[in-house]
């Protein structure tokens, strides 16, 4: 059996990537500060070494927009390299080459760590999720005027088919 560690396992993101892998007989390890089994902050790292033993894969969705991204993913990505862990998929999002966004920045950062770790990777760029988008609108709505700046267009992805792709990325080889 396929054992596949993912991170941010109580996200929006990682809760429907671990029910997409259990669905494809995999025994999935779900990490996050507050998770029964695999309690771990990944700002720490402590912890990490025991959850990534023994792991085929690991798929990280946990990220915070209030930064440390790059921090986490390298706690993550030494205990990887210490374990052996021949696949690491990363969730990135389009455009963070090119946005000038400080959490894109980071997002780019942590793909670089990844690709440089040694560690076989696949990295996984998509838009914006939908209830993201909806959010961020509902939020402004309340205002007696919408801002809305100029020159930005959105494409937003539904969190479930971006779940598809990475749970069938994780069980296959790196890419």
């Amino acid at each position: 059996m396929t054992t596949i560690l993912v991170t941010g396992a109580t996200g929006t993101l990682g809760r429907q990537v671990a029910e997409r892998l259990r669905t494809e007989g995999a025994d999935v390890r779900g990490l996050s500060r507050r998770s029964p089994s695999y309690a771990v902050d990944l700002r720490d790292g402590k912890g990490l070494d025991a959850a990534v033993d023994g792991v085929d894969a690991i798929v990280h969705c946990a990220s915070s927009p209030r930064g440390g991204d790059d921090r986490a993913a390298g706690f993550l990505i030494e205990a990887a390299r210490r374990a052996g862990v021949p696949h690491l998929v990363y969730i990135s999002i389009v455009g963070v080459d090119r946005v000038p966004l400080r959490y894109y920045a980071a997002k780019r950062r942590v793909e670089r760590m990844i690709e440089d770790s040694g560690v076989g990777a696949t990295i996984q760029r998509t838009t914006q999720f939908h209830d993201l988008v909806l959010s961020v609108v509902s939020g402004a709505a309340k205002l007696p005027v919408l801002p809305v700046p100029a020159g930005v267009s959105v494409q937003p992805v539904d969190s479930g088919e971006v779940a598809d792709r990475l749970a069938a990325l994780a069980l296959g080889a790196p890419a």
